[in-house]
Formats: C-alpha cells, sequence, structure tokens
C-alpha cells in the first residue's frame, strides 16, 4: 500500500517548526524533532523534507550548537508561576533572536556574493539601487 504523502509545507508551518526549534529543550536529533511536530499537529514529515528548507536546516544547526555546549541548570525552578513564564518567555525570545541573527548573516552573505557576481557581469550597484517605477495605480479601466 502507497504511503500518503505529507501536505506541503506552508509558511505557516515552517514557522511552527521554528518556533518548535527556538523553545526546545534537551537532546536534539532530527528524529526528535519530527515526532515533535507529528505529536502537534499530526503530520509526519520526512528529515529529508525539512533539510531541503534552509530556514529549517540553518535554524536545526543553530539550536543543535547552541544546545551542545549546555547543561542542565544546579539552581532550581523559581516558585512564582508568572516569574517562570517571564524567563521562559525570554529564552524563546533570546533564541528567536540568536536564529534570526545567524539568518541575517546567511542573508547579508548572499548579497554580497550576488553583488559581486552582478559587478563582474558589468551591472553596476547604481544600476542595482535604482528605485523600481511606481505602479500606475491612477489608469484603472473606467477613467482616461
Amino acid at each position: 500500500m502507497k504511503k500518503n504523502r505529507a501536505p506541503d509545507l506552508t509558511a505557516e508551518r515552517i514557522a511552527f517548526v521554528l518556533d518548535t526549534l527556538d523553545t526546545w529543550k534537551g537532546k536534539l536529533t532530527w528524529e526528535l524533532l519530527l515526532a515533535s511536530v507529528e505529536a502537534k499537529t499530526g503530520i509526519r514529515y520526512s528529515r529529508f523534507t525539512f533539510a531541503d528548507y534552509p530556514q529549517i536546516a540553518n535554524a536545526f544547526s543553530i539550536k543543535k550548537d547552541a544546545l551542545r555546549g549546555t547543561l542542565p541548570r544546579s539552581r532550581g525552578e523559581p516558585r512564582d508561576e508568572r516569574v517562570r513564564a517571564a524567563l521562559a518567555q525570554a529564552e524563546r525570545y533570546k533564541a528567536k533572536v540568536d536564529r534570526l541573527e545567524a539568518e541575517n548573516q546567511l542573508l547579508t552573505e548572499q548579497f554580497v556574493t550576488w553583488a559581486i557576481n552582478a559587478e563582474r557581469k558589468g551591472v553596476t550597484m547604481d544600476m542595482l539601487n535604482t528605485p523600481l517605477p511606481k505602479p500606475e495605480r491612477d489608469r484603472s479601466k473606467g477613467v482616461k
């Protein structure tokens, strides 16, 4: 019997996977990530599907590196639920910032590569920085 294919990764699903990675605690493997996503969504994706999306693959690598050097905290959790919630939120934000900074670095490197390749082909920075033409919104079918 042929297995059903998982639905395509939409922007919302990618954001969900990235959020899952941002909040990940403990050991991280592709199999654990896939199982976590399946448990929360009911959809089973393959490692290769996730690895095909640079945002997910990069976020996975970044989180894996971040977890590699961490040890469990020796002090106990705060008793106040609001403090625990605030600390958890701060941790999620820090993980997201780390991921976004790494993504930004990759995009900056890509931009530099494009700029250098464009210049080699005779496209100047002035040509690349020329503003796009404004859309012609005044022209509609009934107006002359």
